[in-house]
């Protein structure tokens, strides 16, 4: 029986989820940019390969709605969002221990424990590469997409996809004419000029942006809907 391929088993356990943008890459090209303190064999000792999930567009914040309406009580969590992507990124976890994979997980929630460089992974993998606004872009989506988890695994994993990167020539009109890095607000992302197809919905920028006050919004939504049901 073939070795399991631990990027195709990351990759088939994530269809349907929304976050099914999936690449990988060696363990010693990125060892080579991070910190010796998250470095591969200081997280996971005898690891060959790094996983790295992202999602894109408004698929994956549709799925969570979905999720929430059949659960209202969640919005009173501290980050429903977090703990739905955490929800989703488990059934790659199954699917590699169904497959005999070893494997460290890491998410790239915010409060996620230990805090990777997922730049550094955006970049080796070919999902994305730098702007001059703070996010990697990917060459199909723009600004639109974000990392979710990545794996350290001890087995195969396919080689880094082939990324063009969009900004090389570009004249910037994400930033206008500032010489300084902004920051990636709604505004910047969407006067980039790659991706926009992929725009996220409304609801899920302002959710990104203040998610406090927008899971109280929700959550006076979703108890008003119950007491009219």
């Amino acid at each position: 029986m073939a070795a399991p391929n631990a990027t195709r088993v990351v990759r088939s356990a994530l269809t349907g989820t929304g976050i099914e943008l999936v690449a990988s890459c060696p363990t010693a090209p990125y060892d080579a940019e991070a910190h010796p303190a998250i470095r591969s064999q200081a997280l996971m000792p005898g690891a060959r390969g790094v996983v790295v999930a992202g999602s894109a567009g408004p698929a994956l914040w549709r799925l969570f709605l979905g999720h929430m309406t059949a659960n209202p009580a969640l919005w009173d969590e501290s980050d429903p969002y977090d703990a739905f992507v955490a929800l989703l990124l488990e059934r790659a976890d199954g699917a590699l221990v169904r497959e005999g994979v070893r494997f460290r997980r890491l998410d790239a929630a915010f409060h996620a424990v230990p805090r990777i460089d997922f730049l550094i992974l955006s970049r080796l993998a070919g999902l994305g590469s730098a702007s001059p606004f703070r996010l990697h872009i990917h060459e199909t989506h723009g600004a639109w997409w974000a990392l979710r988890g990545a794996w350290l695994v001890d087995a195969d994993v396919d080689p880094p996809l082939s990324h063009q990167a969009p900004c090389q020539g570009c004249p910037a009109p994400c930033v206008g004419s500032s010489r300084a890095i902004v920051s990636a607000t709604p505004a910047v992302r969407s006067r980039c000029v790659v991706g926009q197809a992929s725009r996220y919905d409304d609801d899920q920028i302002a959710y990104h942006d203040d998610p406090a006050s927008t899971r109280v919004r929700f959550r006076r939504h979703g108890h008003a809907q119950s007491r009219i049901s």
